[in-house]
């Protein structure tokens, strides 16, 4: 039997349904896949954005051979609402009552709160004082105690009986601080009414029987807030300091208590009261509290325009002089005397002097003064010290415009050296008051910046710099020299090894 030969037959085999395209059609199918994801990965990564530049302190060139400490730099992030304080040295005419005021406080005669209400210095933090024994040769006096202060870095100097002792009359520098808190009065305004009742006629006739000062007063009279204010701080009277304080809280030991709580708020630790008035000997104080009073009363602008008065008007009482005689002569602005048989003759004088040809203000308190002319003596004695001390200050330029402070590097990966330095200057001078033994503590808040590399150029304001003397503080801008140009971008093959 013969098999059929099946090479003739015309037979179609299917083979799992995937037709033959030859190995060639394979291969540029699996190169196109290859490409195609290379495409995509390239453009990923060239879609990223650029890197960006960073500018950074790199290192500090210390300061100027006469403060060469290290100075002390901060970095900070950018933020372009924050803008930084450039303070400038305030001005100071020779009729104004205030310059290097201390911190925390203002003396701007027309400073209003952030709600547009008039000044009130106790929204505003207590400001820092501090000793120093390094001012030689001053003429303290033989007896009492003394101290002399500089407002603005709030530098005080102590001499003498340094314990607490009576104060008499210089308790009312606290009462009318307080009433200036409670109710500010803005230059150019006398505030509300007073009416003086029987209550205010019998203390009047009683405070003359005990030989305190005071001023004849009338039942119906009405006073201004500012003329009872005047009769208190330039004639002392202490008839109007009761009236006060009753139409201030209502009774004279609810005022009372708040004298004392104000003074723990100020930091007169040393400092108590008894009365509105001092005629008590419980109330006591130090000469270095009595300066820390003072400085934070001074930068009152109403409290300043009043103790600078020789005389006062009112309605009933008339002309009153004033008993710190040396008030309107030789650059004396203020400020209150006292006197009892506790305290003897006592004062507190603030006097523009002026230092290397600019104004400054001094203020210095004398206590515990005897002999016949007590209130003389105490007053010659703060004359003294204030005229002395001029001699021994200087205003030394701490920085200077265009000083270079420190270096600042550009972070740029794809350069050579991976960074480009630039250097910072201070951008303005600043002077400061400064006395025997101070040292300005300076330091650096550098502004930390990305750029993208497409930038033409940096922004040449880095920071801000800031210089302490005491409790004076002033800031200066940090800048760049000028404007630099942005490094070339990084290449392409660069970014995409590395990006």
């Amino acid at each position: 039997m013969k098999h059929p030969d099946i090479r003739h037959l015309n037979m179609h085999i299917t083979h799992s349904g995937i037709p033959h395209l030859g190995a060639g059609v394979y291969v540029r199918f699996a190169i196109a896949i290859v490409l195609s994801v290379a495409i995509v990965v390239v453009a990923a990564r060239l879609s990223r954005p650029i890197p960006a530049l960073m500018l950074a302190p790199a290192y500090t060139n210390g300061m100027t051979p006469r403060y060469p400490a290290a100075l002390d730099v901060t970095t900070v992030p950018h933020d372009p609402q924050l803008r930084s304080n450039m303070a400038k040295e305030p001005h100071m005419s020779a009729s104004a009552p205030a310059s290097d005021a201390p911190a925390g406080t203002s003396t701007d005669p027309s400073a209003t709160t952030s709600e547009g209400a008039p000044y009130n210095a106790a929204l505003r933090p207590a400001p820092m004082f501090f000793s120093t024994n390094t001012i030689q040769g001053l003429p303290w006096p033989q007896s009492g105690g003394a101290a002399i202060g500089i407002p603005g870095p709030n530098v005080i100097m102590s001499h003498g009986q340094l314990r607490s002792v009576p104060i008499a009359s210089l308790t009312k520098m606290m009462t009318a601080y307080v009433i200036l808190q409670d109710h500010p009065l803005t230059p150019g305004w006398s505030g509300p009414t007073i009416r003086i009742d029987s209550v205010d006629v019998d203390i009047t006739y009683n405070d003359e029987l005990n030989d305190e000062t005071m001023v004849p007063v009338a039942r119906g009279e009405l006073l201004t807030e500012k003329q009872a204010l005047e009769g208190l701080l330039v004639h002392s009277a202490c008839n109007l300091a009761y009236a006060l304080a009753r139409w201030d809280s209502g009774s004279v030991s609810v005022f009372v208590a708040k004298m004392n709580a104000t003074a723990r708020k100020l930091g007169l630790d040393s400092t108590r009261y008894a009365g509105p008035a001092g005629f008590s000997p419980a109330s006591v104080s130090t000469p270095a509290d009595l300066i820390k009073l003072a400085t934070v009363a001074m930068s009152i602008p109403a409290f300043a325009q009043i103790v600078d008065h020789p005389t006062v008007d009112l309605p009933v009482a008339g002309t009153l002089y004033n008993y710190v005689s040396a008030i309107g002569q030789n650059g004396v602005i203020g400020i209150k005397s006292g006197f009892n048989y506790q305290s003897q003759g006592c004062v507190v004088l603030a006097a523009t002097r002026y230092v290397d040809n600019r104004p400054a203000l001094l203020i210095a308190a004398v206590t515990g003064q005897g002999g016949m002319d007590p209130l003389g003596s105490a007053q010659a004695g703060a004359l003294a010290l204030i005229d002395s001390l001029p001699a021994r200050l200087h205003r030394q330029r701490v920085v200077s415009k265009g000083q270079a402070i420190m270096h600042a590097v550009l972070m740029a990966p794809w350069l050579p050296h991976g960074r480009v330095r630039y250097d910072t200057f201070a951008g303005e001078s600043t002077s400061m008051l400064e006395w025997p033994g101070a040292s300005p503590a300076i330091s650096v808040h550098f502004v930390k910046r990305s750029y993208a590399c497409r930038t033409t150029r940096i922004n040449t304001d880095t920071g801000t710099i800031t210089v302490r003397m005491g409790a004076l503080t002033r800031s200066v801008p940090l800048v760049l020299r000028r404007a630099p140009r942005m490094p070339q971008c990084p290449s392409l093959l660069w970014r995409l090894i590395h990006a």
